[in-house]
């Protein structure tokens, strides 16, 4: 088995929430999950499917097909049981509501329908606070106490 691969993150606020985005290429919605634990830390893990990609001859190989995961502290108490999720064009976008005392959770994503391209704050393409953020990719979440 492969080991997890780091995902970059970038993790930003407002006076509302928290916004983590990681790029998750070559994976499906419903292979992500997403922890919040009590003790304030964020696990993003997504398990890709490369069937037969050990039988190709590489002739450069910078990336390969493993799980990717990545574990990071929150800066503040979120509420995972309220997160909105969208994962789209091979990046995932979480928003945490900020409360006063954690509220852990797993959070899976689930594919809900066609997929389409979005364009998000994040991207440079258009400027926006981040409750601007409203991408619609076809995928939701599901939150699991």
């Amino acid at each position: 088995m492969t080991d997890p691969t780091a995902v970059p993150i970038n993790v930003f606020q407002n006076d509302r929430e928290l916004m983590v985005v990681a790029p998750m290429p070559g994976v499906g919605p419903e292979d992500i999950s997403i922890d919040v634990t009590d003790d304030g830390h964020l696990t993003l893990r997504a398990a890709m499917h490369g069937e037969g990609q050990e039988r190709i001859e590489y002739l450069t190989r910078e990336w390969s097909y493993g799980p990717y995961e990545r574990t990071v502290e929150l800066p503040c108490p979120v509420d995972a049981l309220r997160a909105n999720v969208s994962y789209g064009n091979g990046v995932l976008s979480v928003t945490l509501p900020k409360i006063e005392t954690m509220n852990a959770g797993r959070i899976l994503v689930q594919r809900t329908g066609h997929a389409r391209g979005v364009v998000i704050g994040h991207s440079g393409n258009r400027g926006g606070a981040v409750d601007d953020l409203t991408p619609d990719d076809g995928s939701s979440a599901t939150t699991v106490a």
